[in-house]
């Protein structure tokens, strides 16, 4: 879609992509000073709609990164990164939709010791409303709610995808899912019992994990979550 509505930018009327409006609203007035990458500019061509962002001089995107020996630690850090993104995301109104490894950055450079969470691709999203029907994203990141009830939620879509993450850092299993098991609640328990990771990093993924998004861990109990307060044991 070339024009998602009508706006004022600067005393004057445009029409705006709908993603490039998502990606304003959510990275801020300052360029890269948010999580989310800022968009500086768009042009429309003929059938498509050309985007100019902000690129970070050092980084990766974390679906590479996870090639790299990630330990708990680090998981961690960027976890947290990505929680608070989130909550961030939310709270101007703004849904992404497809939080997965090929959409998340990972800056980093010699100055900083924990490398960097940056937020890419809202083509995808849309803005906040109570109730969704028909999934739009990447499937296997897809809640099991959308399939079994139909209709799904902005906030334990996010806390499910975002927990998918997560297992993906720690889990050996590069395909682990394109298996077609993710929404298997034995295969996802017995995948996170061999994680060989502390306790609560196994009861935080568990959270993220519950079939009733209604019990499912929100955001905000996710940034208060124990494990992000505990020490991470040594390697042997």
């Amino acid at each position: 879609m070339l024009c998602s509505s009508l706006q004022v930018v600067n005393g004057e009327l445009h029409c705006v992509p709908l993603e490039m409006m998502l990606m304003v609203m959510t990275a801020g007035d300052s360029v890269g000073e948010n999580a989310v990458i800022s968009p500086l500019a768009w042009t429309s061509l003929d059938d498509e709609v050309l985007l100019i962002m902000e690129r970070p001089e050092h980084c990766t995107v974390l679906f590479d990164y996870i090639d790299r020996q990630i330990d708990e630690g680090l998981a961690k850090e960027l976890m947290r990164q990505l929680v608070e993104a989130a909550i961030h995301i939310h709270k101007v109104g703004v849904f992404h939709h497809d939080l997965k490894p090929e959409n998340i950055l990972i800056e980093y450079d010699e100055a900083r010791l924990i490398p960097r969470v940056r937020i890419i691709d809202f083509g995808c999203g849309c803005f906040m409303t109570p109730g969704y029907h028909g999934y739009v994203g990447t499937s296997c990141y897809q809640p099991p709610e959308s399939n079994t009830q139909g209709t799904y939620e902005a906030g334990p879509t996010t806390v499910w995808q975002l927990g998918c993450i997560l297992l993906q850092l720690m889990s050996k299993m590069i395909d682990l899912f394109a298996t077609g098991m993710q929404h298997c609640e034995h295969f996802l328990a017995y995948t996170i019992m061999e994680l060989e990771v502390s306790e609560d990093c196994k009861k935080f993924l568990k959270s993220c994990f519950l079939f009733n998004p209604d019990q499912r861990i929100t955001l905000e109990q996710m940034r208060c979550h124990p494990w992000f307060s505990s020490s991470v044991p040594p390697e042997a």
